[in-house]
Parts: C-alpha cells; structure tokens; sequence
C-alpha cells in the first residue's frame, strides 16, 4: 500500500514538474516573441512641394546647362565631363499633373558615332504618368544600377527606357536605341544627378 502511494506520489511530482517546465518554456517563448524588435513602418516619402507655373527654357549649347539645372526643382540627370557623348540640345517645360505642375527637363545626347541619347529628368518623383506609357512593355532583361539603385527596363520596337525613382527628389529617364542595348552599363556610369551651385 506505501508502495502504491509513493509511487502515485512519485508519479504526481513529475507530472507536477513537467507542467512547471512546459509553463517555463511557454513563458520564455512569450517573452523572446515580446522582446522581439518589430519591423519598422516603411517610412512615408515625402511630400514634394508644388511648382508654380515657370517658363519653358530651351538651351543648344553644353555650357547653358548651368541655367536649366538652376531652373528645376530637383537635380537633374546628365553626362559627366569626359564621357564621350556629344551634348545636342536640351529643353525644360511644365506639364499639367494631377491638378498641378509637373517639370520635365529633357536633355538630348549622341554618341561619336551619332547614336541618340535621351535624358529626362522629371519633378516631382511619383509622376510616373509623366513618363507616358507609349508602346513599352516590361522587358526580362533586369535594368543596369543607377545613382544606386536598380533600374526598371522597358523596351518598344525602337527604344530601350530604364527609369529609377529616387525618393524626394525625381524620376529619371534614359532612352537610347537598342543598337546600345549591350552598353546601358557603361552608359549608365557615366551619367550623374547635377544640382546648382550655391552662391
């Protein structure tokens, strides 16, 4: 009879002690869920303020690019000195968006062998109706980086388009033919965003 009882007891500790250990482990897991950092909420971009309504600016000439980079309201895309490409013309103009104003500045370039390059730079960044649809579809072949980021690439019977959003400041566009579709990289490192000085 002892016997039985000590057993029963023996018995009613352990079970005792494993509920203990589950209710331990279930409170640890509680706790290392709880302590867990948790992702933080993407961050909002943000706001680009509106423009106001600015005349159109035309220039034909390298050195004017100066003036048409202190005219727009983000930095705009361009070839760095050296590059090779021979700068034709350049144009920046305002376009209705969204109940407001959109700026697109549009830079025309060629290589030496007189292969056409073009570069937009469009305010505010989230205007992609902006960049227009046209006849482009998504190509499978991944965009090349630019300022950092990876590129979207689109493509038409004609033309290669890659685009990337840079976060509060724009959209920017390059368009070449396909005949340059195998040096976009290259093309790519040679292009960097320009800002006015300040005087």
């Amino acid at each position: 009879m002892k016997v039985e009882w000590r057993k029963a007891g023996w018995l009613l500790g352990r079970g005792l002690a494993g509920l203990l250990s589950l209710a331990m482990l279930a409170g640890l897991y509680f706790t290392l869920i709880i302590g867990q950092p948790q992702p933080k909420e993407q961050e909002e971009t943000p706001v680009q303020p509106a423009l106001t309504a600015a005349p159109a600016m035309q220039i034909d000439q390298e050195g004017e690019l100066r003036d048409l980079v202190a005219a727009f309201p983000a930095p705009v895309m361009s070839f760095m000195s050296g590059s090779g490409m021979i700068f034709v013309s350049g144009t920046s103009a305002d376009t209705a968006w969204k109940g407001q104003f959109g700026r697109v500045a549009t830079l025309y370039w060629q290589t030496a062998a007189g292969e056409p390059l073009i570069l937009q730079s469009i305010y505010p960044a989230e205007a992609l109706e902006i960049m227009g649809k046209g006849s482009y579809t998504f190509s499978s072949i991944a965009g090349p980086t630019l300022f950092g980021q990876n590129s979207v690439r689109m493509e038409n019977g004609e033309t290669i388009r890659i685009h990337v959003q840079t976060a509060g400041r724009g959209l920017y566009v390059l368009t070449v033919p396909h005949s340059l579709g195998s040096a976009l990289s290259e093309i790519s490192r040679s292009i960097q965003l320009f800002v006015a000085e300040k005087s």
